[in-house]
């Protein structure tokens, strides 16, 4: 049972004119007529059924999606941010599982990209581009989230080689057919964490069973188990003590991707919505004819458009050199709390529909949730707004 369709574009407008260009423009229809032919027809089933689809991951790769930031020497497009987030943002808007799964490749290639030796860059971004090779990053313990200094996974030296023990959870992209390759979080000393390359099939390297999620359905997410692990002392991703802090501080600007997914889950809340007032009757007259109804799409047409507009504002600022420290954190949490909230209005205003599994908007209210979790919790981010602003936080 599935009751709303997608809304006209002209109806629901998504330009950001300030910040995208005419070539954004035609990269945002490129990437809306994939979502719609490729995407749409069996997102429902796939969510349903906690279906991770390889044909519909390599399809992204063949569009170039993994490889917008990557340069074109090294097989990519050596797009801007403002490419990502659209591709981001359309995809979410008609499945989440494969906008996460764009994110997590193109923000790990950035990470090679800039803590990558020169033969790790030519060895690895190719294949990362193309979708032929998966890196995930293995940072959440069992016994800590957001709370890095809790890193309990250790690398002990023994020789020439490290030798890595410990346990990571919810790795996205790390159970795939091609994730062959992670990115290990590890203590090296007192206080010191430091960032490896861990090929998937070393022996002591396993891979757990997936997750059964309450969204991201679609997408790969299992815990990693480490145990003396060994590998070269080059496996090492920038300098001891330093790679996971330099990671961390590069990544910064992830979370604007992350703001603009949750642009994308409440632009196609919106368009649900729409379109399901206006084909739906009550009391002898359209839905949409009730004022509470009305103004109620209304909201949610104003929290999409607040969600989007912080989410490429801190775009705007990423690419134009301007510093973007505290707009990412700032557009990722009030995009991803705007998209629960739209969520919450769309499957309300949709009465039954919206309590139906296979709903566009019951499954984009599934979906919704994680968004003020991942890349750092709406709590962990009004403590770097508070900081920025001179206070303890």
């Amino acid at each position: 049972m599935t009751p709303t369709t997608a809304a006209k574009p002209d109806l629901v407008d998504t330009d950001v004119p300030w910040c995208l260009t005419d070539e954004h423009r035609a990269w945002r229809r490129t990437m809306r007529g994939f979502a719609e032919d490729v995407l749409r027809p069996d997102a429902a089933r796939r969510n349903v059924e906690h279906t991770y689809d390889a044909d519909v991951a390599s399809a992204m790769g063949a569009l170039g999606l993994y490889g917008i930031l990557v340069p074109e020497e090294f097989g990519g497009a050596g797009g801007d941010l403002a490419s990502l987030c659209v591709a981001i943002e359309e995809l979410a808007r008609v499945d989440p599982s494969a906008a996460v799964t764009v994110h997590v490749q193109a923000i790990n290639a950035a990470l090679i990209i800039k803590l990558g030796t020169d033969g790790q860059r030519a060895e690895l971004l190719p294949r990362m581009a193309s979708g032929d090779l998966f890196l995930s990053f293995g940072l959440t313990e069992p016994g800590g989230g957001s709370d890095a200094a809790g890193i309990m996974t250790r690398a002990v030296r023994d020789g020439d080689d490290w030798l890595l023990s410990g346990s990571k959870q919810f790795i996205t992209n790390s159970g795939t057919p091609v994730s062959h390759l992670s990115a290990i979080v590890s203590l090296t000393g007192t206080g010191e964490i430091s960032l490896f390359l861990v090929p998937t099939d070393l022996p002591g390297f396993t891979v757990g069973p997936a997750y059964a999620k309450l969204g991201w359905r679609a997408s790969d997410t299992h815990p990693l188990f480490l145990d003396a692990v060994r590998v070269p002392a080059e496996a090492m991703l920038g300098e001891q003590g330093r790679g996971f802090r330099e990671a961390l501080h590069h990544l910064t600007w992830a979370r604007i991707p992350f703001a603009a997914m949750s642009a994308g889950v409440a632009q196609g809340c919106l368009e649900a919505t729409r379109d399901f007032v206006v084909s739906r009757a009550s009391f002898g007259k359209p839905l949409a004819a009730h004022q509470a109804v009305a103004f109620g799409v209304a909201d949610i047409a104003a929290m999409t458009h607040t969600a989007r507009t912080v989410a490429y504002d801190a775009c705007w600022r990423y690419d134009h050199g301007h510093d973007y420290a505290q707009a990412a954190a700032l557009s990722k949490l009030v995009a991803s709390e705007l998209a629960n909230k739209v969520a919450y209005r769309a499957t309300q205003l949709h009465g039954g529909y919206g309590f139906i599994e296979d709903s566009v908007v019951t499954r984009l209210y599934r979906d919704a949730r994680i968004l003020t979790i991942g890349e750092g919790t709406s709590e962990v981010q009004r403590m770097l707004i508070a900081r920025s602003l001179g206070l303890d936080g």
